[in-house]
């Protein structure tokens, strides 16, 4: 009996051994810090007929549909986020329609991509409850939709797929974040900025519209946006290395957020090609939470044996 548990034990702790660094790796990711939120109620037509309505019966009716509309919307988006990086739909009412889609970063697990729609979910309606359309960004997705009456233009069109960039004086900056720390005097900087971003160019078009790598000292992260195609999404990096160049123009590390793409690069000194933690210490903090996690849980299971072994003793004595 007490071998049969103990072997029950060591495949248990086998698995927990073999699952550990994936457990691990996960948890360290950081995708539910909030980037940026815009919260837009402009569309006046859809607030009038909302909330100025001559009877109050009818304006609460109003502003429930739209709700409703807006709820099964983000429940579609939850929903999906546990089979797909990438979801565009449309869901509604006889009288509101919400249109959008969310994105998850590309190298994130499945799990992590659902954990991270659900805050999505959470945030938009803590933070743009009463907006008409809305882009809520976190580390590892983002969320944009759009709520239309249903005879609008746009809620009746919304089928088809064709897409551009939006053609605006600043090639669609939607936001920008730059490091303020400054690299004037790191020699050969802007070159090697350029370059980097360069390749994320070419990246991302073979990359399916992701990408992220090292080159020589910086670490840059590039994505597109599912409904974008692959030569539109090459022009878009482009533009957002373009924007990055000018909006910040000697920061150690950028975030630049365009119409349809996203670039990220930073500046890191002790960057090693195929370290995929991209900083020196990056392993050996990893190895010790795994050296820990390792050792509690075998000393957990060489207390459960030793239970058992006086427990059968116990029983041996009894028998006698």
């Amino acid at each position: 009996m007490v071998d049969h548990s103990i072997s029950h034990i060591a495949r248990t702790l086998t698995l927990i051994f073999i699952s550990l660094p994936t457990l691990i790796n996960t948890s360290q990711l950081d995708y539910d810090t909030l980037v940026f939120t815009q919260c837009d109620s402009s569309d006046t037509n859809i607030l009038q007929q909302a909330t100025t309505t001559k009877n109050p019966i009818n304006s609460n009716h109003n502003l429930f549909l739209r709700a409703q509309a807006l709820y099964s919307f983000l429940r579609k988006l939850e929903s999906e986020s546990s089979r797909a990086k990438f979801f565009k739909t449309l869901a509604g009412n006889n009288e509101h329609a919400v249109s959008g889609w969310f994105q998850c970063r590309e190298d994130y697990p499945s799990e992590i991509c659902h954990r991270c729609v659900s805050e999505l979910r959470d945030i938009s309606s803590r933070l743009c409850g009463n907006a008409t359309s809305a882009r809520v960004h976190l580390r590892g997705c983002h969320m944009v939709y759009e709520i239309e009456l249903v005879d609008s233009p746009t809620a009746q069109a919304y089928n088809h797929h064709n897409y551009k960039l939006l053609e605006t004086p600043e090639r669609g900056l939607i936001h920008k974040i730059c490091d303020g720390a400054t690299a004037e005097t790191l020699t050969g900087y802007e070159e090697m900025r350029t370059e980097a971003l360069a390749a994320a160019e070419t990246g991302v078009v073979d990359g399916h519209g992701f990408y992220e790598e090292s080159y020589k000292l910086l670490h840059v992260v590039a994505q597109c946006d599912g409904h974008v195609e692959a030569c539109d999404c090459g022009e878009c990096v482009s533009a957002a290395a373009a924007a990055a160049a000018e909006e910040c123009p000697w920061s150690i590390a950028g975030q630049i957020y365009l119409e349809g793409c996203y670039v990220g690069y930073t500046y890191n000194p002790h960057e090693y090609p195929g370290d995929p933690y991209h900083e020196e210490g990056g392993k050996a903090s990893t190895g010790k939470s795994l050296a820990i996690v390792v050792g509690g849980v075998a000393a957990l299971v060489f207390v459960a044996i030793f239970f058992m072994f006086l427990k059968s003793l116990r029983r041996k004595g009894d028998d006698c």
